[in-house]
């Protein structure tokens, strides 16, 4: 039989009979617990990949609680993408409910080379999780989004090999522009009046980040860190205040009011709000956004 399937083959070809194709496995499921992940599992994975997002819009990641359906869900993936170093304080319960033998997890802060990134006195403090908002870093997490990927499936590997470097492509020039944009700038002084989300950013591009309150969302700022950081912004002589997307601007309003500052958004990225998934924002399209304020708070050419 072997010695005539050539020719079988010719025939097939000469009379435009379809030549049955191998069954193309399911795409993967992954589940990723920030929108960022999403972003970048969708561009490695592409086709052979369903990805969603664990967290509804506009929930916040430090204190969303998981549903029922979000453990079913869970069950049925073939992967779990989750950023880990404290993001996540929910992560452990839901991981041990769940059974399934098929489910992986990348934990992608576990694997970073996150030592590299703070001084002696920094690494002393609470772990910073917010490591999607540094782009070298995100290149990192492109490379092992696609190596779990082909452990699940090895005779993809070259596909999603070709994923990653299409996002770290799109990421370099992100960073090149960034590093562009914020490499002249009146300013060096980048002041949260929020929670401190942009440690990341600012030691990329050599800015100092002071914010009121600290790495949690839920923080109080004090008055006494208050009346701090309006002796640090004179001193600095700070033109804005920037507030966070989605969250409540009340306190960079008084910080801009005795600085005589105008407030600005930056946006962290994590999640979205119900307005911004259903206008189709990428991840990109915040980093550029941020950018523009950016370039205008500390007055760069």
């Amino acid at each position: 039989m072997k010695k005539y399937l050539p020719l079988l083959l010719g025939i097939f070809v000469l009379y435009g009979f379809p030549i049955p194709a191998s069954p193309r496995p399911a795409p993967l499921k992954i589940v990723t617990s920030i929108f960022p992940l999403r972003e970048f599992a969708k561009e490695i994975a592409a086709d052979r990949g369903e990805v969603s997002l664990l967290l509804p819009p506009g929930a916040g990641v430090h204190t969303w609680q998981p549903r029922a359906s979000d453990i079913l869900r869970l069950s049925s993936a073939d992967l779990f993408i989750q950023v880990g170093a404290g993001l996540e304080p929910w992560i452990h319960d839901l991981l041990k409910s769940i059974s399934s033998p098929r489910l992986r997890v990348l934990a992608v802060a576990d694997s970073l080379p996150l030592d590299e990134h703070w001084d002696e006195e920094d690494r002393k403090k609470e772990p910073d999780p917010h490591v999607w908002l540094d782009f070298g870093l995100d290149m990192v997490i492109a490379d092992l989004i696609a190596a779990k990927l082909t452990e699940i499936d090895p005779l993809s590997a070259s596909f999603f090999q070709a994923g990653a470097a299409r996002l770290k492509q799109k990421l370099q020039k992100l960073d090149a522009a960034y590093s562009q944009g914020l490499g002249r700038c009146a300013s060096k002084s980048l002041v949260i009046g929020g929670h401190a989300a942009f440690g990341y950013l600012a030691k990329r591009y050599g800015l100092e980040q002071l914010s009121l309150s600290g790495l949690s969302p839920d923080a109080e700022p004090l008055p006494s860190r208050l009346m701090s950081a309006i002796a640090w912004g004179k001193e600095h002589k700070v033109r804005a205040v920037f507030t966070e997307a989605n969250a409540n601007p009340q306190m960079a309003g008084v910080l801009a009011k005795e600085l005589r500052a105008e407030v600005l958004v930056l946006h962290p990225g994590g999640n979205l709000n119900k307005k911004e998934w259903e206008s189709g924002r990428s991840f990109f399209d915040i980093m550029e956004e941020n950018l523009v304020n950016l370039k205008r708070g500390l007055s760069c050419e």
